[in-house]
């Protein structure tokens, strides 16, 4: 613990993550006055409370055409002008969360917080975000990809043989 009385975290696993409140959920922390009329004069937030940020119809197109791109969510926030530092991290990362389960639902974007419910409308086809590669998964290949590449390995092994006898015949030669 700091000598101000808070948590900074350590070495030990969730160190300086936000506490959970009793439902599983992470707490947001309260917006002040101050940056609330600060996000209120963007013309990308369309609703501004002490917890929550609602954003425009516009820019949640914009955020998702440049999220697919492959531009990294907090660096689309700063060239919007919007200021992360009050919007935090985990505020960026929840509205892509939202947009992407809107997309998966084939729901479009709409002004504010609320999701379009009735029918949907399809008004772009935006491709599917990039996602970062997990290093960790290998790749599953089935019985007969398996034995292509060990006929591959075998005939290449072969020609190398073959080769070094030709090159080991001509210095011989010499």
């Amino acid at each position: 613990m700091a000598k101000d009385g808070t948590n900074r975290g350590g070495a030990r696993p969730g160190a300086g993550r936000p506490k959970k409140r009793d439902d599983g959920k992470y707490e947001h922390v309260e917006l002040t006055a101050e940056q609330i009329h600060e996000l209120l004069d963007s013309p990308h937030i369309s609703y501004v409370s002490r917890k929550s940020v609602s954003y425009t119809k516009a820019f949640k197109e914009h955020f998702w055409q440049r999220y697919c791109d492959g531009v990294d969510p907090k660096q689309i926030f700063e060239d919007a002008g919007l200021n992360t530092a009050i919007l935090t991290r985990s505020r960026i990362n929840g509205l892509l969360k939202t947009l992407r389960h809107q997309k998966e639902k084939g729901l479009s974007f709409t002004e504010g917080s609320e999701p379009q419910v009735d029918q949907p409308e399809k008004t772009y086809d935006f491709p599917k975000p990039p996602r970062r590669s997990n290093k960790s998964k290998l790749p599953v290949l089935s019985e007969a990809d398996i034995a292509q590449m060990y006929n591959q390995v075998a005939y290449m092994s072969q020609e190398i043989e073959f080769l070094k006898k030709i090159i080991l015949a001509g210095q011989e030669k010499k």
